[in-house]
């Protein structure tokens, strides 16, 4: 009877285990024991006391580079890629070209990471998801420390309970996603605006409630805050989600792709590598593109330039990264 006792015992241990992953208990465990929650989504209550632009006329930001940019994750071991080590100059070199005043990166991983880009660009500041002494950085966004400063900033998980860091989503023991967000003002003229950077999940069962999740979680900040937003989407224009993400199915869009509004569309190649015809049509399709800036807000739209970055380096003819960047110099002016 003693070893029906023990498997009793084992079984219902093994039930209670299975529970309490199955209920998201070590996202909740290590967001407690951490003091680590998310703050899903921007309150502007506490900021509509304050005017736009602090009175000044005209209210409008100024042109903003703004840069968003799948560096390719340190660890990821790809046929036809160097290893971090070979590609960071490359990829230093093209964040550099750019000089961004927003910087959107995506599949930077922890502190070393992000304190890599920090100490190439000291003029940035960061926000990432932190939780005790770590950091999660797959979707970290830079700002120039200069120009803005931040009044409020969190995270939305991708996921059925987008407050709660690492939990679940829709397909389980799926990598986790968030969106980041930042509330910046800007120091010369106090134009105010949030900042959004993501990256969504390359499973569909996770990209479809992403998209819906994104565009109605923005609707209704969109009808009084300005809103960039950077981010590899996993989706391109032609997928019936890119309306989703644009909030495009369940009413006015709430998002327009600064592509459709720059008055030249420049991709940039050089020497392609060799033998990866279906690669260099996915980094120089724009049909294919799935990296995107979007705009929101009730502001008018100026669009300066846009560039889709392709090129490669020598010797080897290779990309820095599986993406491209994508840039685009922005102005917003207040309705």
């Amino acid at each position: 009877m003693r070893w029906i006792k023990r498997i009793a015992v084992f079984l219902v241990f093994a039930g209670l285990v299975a529970v309490y992953v199955r209920y998201d208990g070590i996202p909740y465990t290590m967001a407690f024991v951490l003091q680590s929650w998310s703050k899903p989504y921007f309150d502007p209550a506490p900021h509509r006391a304050t005017t736009p632009c602090d009175g000044a006329a005209p209210c409008e930001s100024g042109k903003i580079r703004t840069l968003t940019y799948n560096v390719l994750c340190r660890v990821c071991e790809k046929e036809g890629y160097d290893t971090w080590d070979v590609r960071w100059p490359h990829l230093k070199d093209l964040i550099a070209k750019y000089d961004a005043d927003l910087f959107g990166a995506q599949e930077l991983g922890g502190n070393a990471d992000i304190e890599t880009i920090l100490g190439a660009f000291p003029h940035y500041a960061c926000e990432t998801y932190r939780f005790g002494p770590w950091a999660y950085g797959d979707c970290a966004l830079f700002y120039r420390k200069d120009r803005f400063e931040a009044l409020d900033s969190g995270q939305m998980w991708l996921s059925p309970k987008p407050g709660v860091p690492f939990a679940q989503n829709w397909k389980r023991l799926s990598m986790p996603r968030y969106v980041n967000w930042v509330y910046l003002r800007q120091k010369g003229n106090g134009f105010r605006f949030l900042f959004v950077n993501t990256h969504f999940d390359n499973n569909g069962e996770n990209k479809e409630p992403s998209a819906l999740m994104f565009s109605r979680a923005f609707r209704p900040l969109a009808e009084i805050v300005p809103i960039i937003a950077t981010g590899d989407f996993n989706t391109d224009v032609r997928a019936e989600r890119y309306r989703n993400i644009r909030g495009a199915n369940e009413g006015p869009p709430v998002f327009d792709n600064v592509r459709d509004r720059a008055p030249v569309k420049n991709v940039l190649t050089n020497a392609m590598p060799p033998d990866k015809d279906e690669e260099v049509q996915w980094h120089t399709d724009l049909d294919r593109t799935i990296d995107h800036i979007f705009v929101a807000g009730p502001v008018q739209i100026e669009v300066f330039d846009w560039i889709q970055d392709a090129t490669v380096y020598e010797p080897g003819r290779r990309w820095p990264s599986d993406h491209p960047a994508v840039y685009a110099e922005i102005n917003l002016r207040m309705r």
